[in-house]
């Protein structure tokens, strides 16, 4: 977590102190929880339009959509409770999304209940489970394992958005939009932040999921080795120029 976004979170506790919790009413206790914390990004009606999200670059979530990018769940599904508590636990770097740690779990369970009052799908679907993740390999981070993984990144066409080099800088990276119309900057490897985590089992998720809403793929068609093999690549441009 920077600097900054410590400080945020400290001055939101300052002059938002915790909610109250009535354990019974879950809904009650997530709507106070999601006024005091969430409604000035994510908006009064849940649609990512609060007041301060004209300030953010990267927008915050339209709950009334139900559909949410980051979550272990195939593509088109609903994330699972435990997506959305990790979301709210960790935040997610590199965005404006604190890690929410002071909350109480009471309260980051209530406040996932609210939110799914904001999208009809959560009264219609039942949320698949998540993907299975194979244990990670021990050839991650191999110098096979790394030029394999360069292979895999040409073959599937990631430079077209993430550049040769993966700075992010690819051909159509100046054209991409998310479902909502917002600007997509593709990940830069160089940075090595990823906002759903840096760890192989992280990238293999949203390698094998994509990320919901944006146009990032699922790669559903290619093995779990040339994954592993990509993941090696990836992690590998970190630092590099």
């Amino acid at each position: 977590m920077s600097k900054d976004i410590r400080k945020l979170v400290f001055l939101i506790f300052i002059f938002f102190p915790p909610a109250l919790v009535n354990a019974d009413d879950p809904i009650s206790v997530g709507e106070d929880v999601y006024r005091r914390y969430c409604i000035g990004c994510h908006g009064e009606n849940g649609d990512g339009n609060g007041k301060a999200s004209k300030l953010l670059v990267i927008k915050p979530r339209n709950f009334t959509t139900g559909v949410f990018k980051f979550k272990s769940t195939p593509q088109g599904a609903l994330p699972m409770d435990e997506d959305l508590m990790r979301s709210i636990k960790q935040g997610l770097p590199g965005s404006s999304m604190p890690a929410y740690i002071l909350v109480s779990e009471i309260e980051r369970k209530a406040v996932i209940e609210y939110i799914k009052t904001f999208s009809n799908r959560w009264a219609t679907e039942i949320p698949k489970t998540a993907i299975a993740i194979p244990a990670v390999p021990e050839y991650i981070g191999s110098i096979e394992s790394i030029l394999k993984g360069k292979k895999a990144y040409e073959d599937n066409g990631c430079a077209a958005c993430h550049g040769d080099n993966g700075d992010g800088k690819g051909p159509a990276s100046e054209e991409l939009e998310d479902m909502w119309g917002n600007p997509v900057k593709p990940r830069n490897f160089k940075k090595g932040v990823y906002r759903s985590g840096s760890k192989p089992q992280n990238l293999f998720t949203v390698l094998s999921t994509g990320i919901e809403g944006t146009p990032m793929p699922a790669y559903e068609d290619i093995t779990d080795d040339d994954k592993w093999h990509l993941i090696s690549f990836i992690l590998g441009l970190k630092g590099g120029r």
